[in-house]
C-alpha cells in the first residue's frame, strides 16, 4: 500500500474527519441536514436504514480512498467492448489528464425532458449526456442505432445532437429506429407513450426549444411515426390495405416511409437507374395502361411489379414486350416478417 501511495495511484477524499455519535437523535439530526457520508450523490446512511441504531457511538468516516486505475496501464493490450464514463457526482475524483466523458444521471434525464416537454411526461428517463457519450464511441457518421425500449426518446435526441456536433451531411447523417409501446391500461385506454412522449420530443428537438437550435435535414432531423398492427396470416389480405404495402415496400427498399400514400391503382413504391418497384392493385385495362406509361416514361426501365395477380401480369408483360418479373401482394407482405433486407430488393437479371 505504501508503494502505491508513494506513486500517486491511491486517492484521498477532501474530506477525512471521523465522526460518533452518542444518541440516535444526534445521528438523526446528522441525517437530516445530509452531514453525513455520501456514495457520489447517494447517502450512506438514511433514517430507513436497517438497524440504524448499530451505528450509534461507532466511529464513521466521510471519506474513504480510493485505487486509481489507469487505461493506459492495463496489461491486456486487448481492450474490452466496454466504455469508460464518470458519473458527475464523482467527477472531482478524476484527474484532467484521463479526459474521461463526464455523465450525469436521472435527474439529469428529468432536467432535460422538462425543458423540452415542459414537464416530466416521463418517470425516470436516460441522461442524455450517458447516451451521447456511448453513442460517440459506438458509432459513425451513416450508422443507424435502434432504441427498442424508447421510453421518452432520450436516444432519438442523442443521435440528433450527434449529427449536429459532427456537421451532419445529407449522404452519412446517424439515422435512429425507436420503438416503445402505448402502455395503455384499462385506466388509461387512450394512453399512448409513443405518441405523445416519444414522438412530440423528438418533433420539439428537431424544430428546436428554448435557446437551442433545430436540426436541419443534413442532420437526420426528420423521422416518420408508424404503428405496428398485428395481423394473422390467413387474413393478411382481407385486412392489409393498400396503403399498407406501399409502405411497407418503402421502407424495405428504400429506409424511408412515403409521404403520400393515396389510393391510386398504380404506386411508384422504388426506382434506381435501371428498375422501378411499382404496386398495382388490379389488372384492369386502365391500370395496365398507366403501367405501360410509367414503363416509358422512364426510359424502359426493368419493372418489378407487386401484384394480387402476379401470373397474369406476367404474361401481360411478356405480350407487351416489357422486361420484368411479378411478385404476389400476398407473398411481399409476409415477406417482411421471413427475411433479411438485402435478400428482399434484389432484382432478378
Amino acid at each position: 500500500m505504501e508503494a502505491l501511495i508513494e506513486q500517486g495511484q491511491v486517492w484521498f477524499p477532501p474530506d477525512q474527519r471521523v465522526e460518533r455519535f452518542d444518541t440516535l437523535q444526534d445521528l438523526h439530526a446528522a441525517i437530516d441536514a445530509r452531514d453525513i457520508p455520501f456514495s457520489g450523490s447517494t447517502p450512506l446512511l438514511t433514517r430507513d436504514t436497517p438497524d440504524l441504531a448499530q451505528w450509534v457511538g461507532r466511529r464513521i468516516g466521510y471519506g474513504r480512498p480510493r485505487l486509481k486505475k489507469f487505461k493506459d496501464g492495463l496489461k491486456n493490450e486487448n481492450a474490452p467492448i466496454s466504455s469508460w464514463l464518470t458519473p458527475r457526482a464523482e467527477a472531482d475524483t478524476v484527474g484532467d489528464a484521463l479526459n474521461l466523458p463526464i455523465v450525469g444521471a436521472t435527474d439529469e434525464g428529468s432536467r432535460v425532458l422538462k425543458e423540452v416537454m415542459g414537464d416530466k411526461a416521463f418517470p425516470y428517463p436516460k441522461p442524455l449526456s450517458l447516451i451521447k457519450n456511448l453513442l460517440a464511441q459506438a458509432t459513425r457518421p451513416g450508422d443507424t442505432v435502434l432504441d427498442f425500449f424508447a421510453g421518452s426518446g432520450t436516444t432519438g435526441q442523442a443521435v440528433l445532437e450527434l449529427n449536429a456536433e459532427d456537421g451532419g451531411s445529407p449522404l452519412n447523417p446517424r439515422r435512429f429506429i425507436l420503438c416503445s409501446s402505448t402502455e395503455a391500461t384499462a385506466r388509461e385506454p387512450d394512453k399512448n407513450l409513443c405518441r405523445d412522449v416519444c414522438a412530440e420530443r423528438l418533433r420539439r428537438v428537431i424544430a428546436g426549444y428554448g435557446d437551442r437550435p433545430g436540426h436541419a435535414l443534413a442532420q437526420g432531423g426528420e423521422f416518420a411515426y408508424l404503428q405496428l398492427d398485428k395481423v394473422d396470416g390467413a387474413d393478411l389480405l382481407l385486412d392489409a390495405q393498400p396503403q399498407h404495402a406501399a409502405t411497407l415496400l418503402c421502407l424495405r427498399n428504400t429506409g424511408l416511409a412515403p409521404v403520400d400514400t393515396a389510393q391510386s391503382a398504380i404506386q411508384l413504391v422504388a426506382k434506381d437507374a435501371d428498375w422501378l418497384l411499382v404496386l398495382c392493385q388490379d389488372s384492369a385495362p386502365a391500370t395496365l395502361e398507366a403501367l405501360r406509361a410509367l414503363h416509358q416514361q422512364h426510359d424502359a426501365a426493368r419493372l418489378l411489379v407487386v401484384t394480387p395477380r402476379p401470373e397474369a401480369l406476367a404474361l401481360w408483360l411478356q405480350e407487351q414486350g416489357i422486361a420484368g418479373q411479378t411478385q404476389s401482394l400476398r407473398a411481399a407482405l409476409a415477406q417482411g416478417q421471413e427475411q433479411g433486407y438485402r435478400s428482399r430488393v434484389t432484382i432478378a437479371p
